[in-house]
């Protein structure tokens, strides 16, 4: 979309003025601290599909937050990790309404995540988090 300045009229020029860029990133308050990436793998549970393992917590309060982890000796190199932890992001923001609240999350890439794009990533993402049964159930909200 552009939003146009000046007058326009009496053939005056108008000057084309773009709109700040939408920001996609995962935001502080959605992100897993340090110490918290410890607490899921010590408290939570696992749930493993075909393109990623799923960890999962249960904390109470609102929202989930999220935590990526992508190894050198599953993905090589930098770009694979890189691309893992961009399509384990996306698919969590995809699906993030299907969640339930208050539930830590850390994900951690398989290697046969390089193979595939970004709807295979998600589709798994679903199916593992309602295996794990931390998705909203139909028609109710927690």
């Amino acid at each position: 979309m552009t939003y146009r300045t000046g007058e326009g009229v009496c053939g005056q020029e108008t000057v084309a003025v773009t709109p700040p860029p939408v920001r996609f990133c995962l935001p502080r308050s959605s992100r897993l601290a340090s110490p918290q990436y410890r607490e899921v793998f010590d408290q939570g549970h696992s749930t493993a599909g075909r393109y990623l393992v799923v960890w999962a917590k249960r904390r109470g309060g609102e929202g989930c937050s999220l935590g990526v982890v992508t190894s050198k000796r599953t993905l090589r190199t930098a770009v694979a990790r890189n691309r893992a932890r961009r399509l384990l992001r996306e698919a969590f923001r995809l699906n993030r309404g299907a969640l339930g609240k208050g539930i830590d999350l850390v994900l951690i890439a398989r290697s046969r995540i390089a193979e595939v794009g970004r709807q295979e990533v998600a589709a798994d993402f679903l199916a593992v988090c309602r295996r794990a049964r931390i998705c909203r159930r139909e028609g109710h909200h927690d």
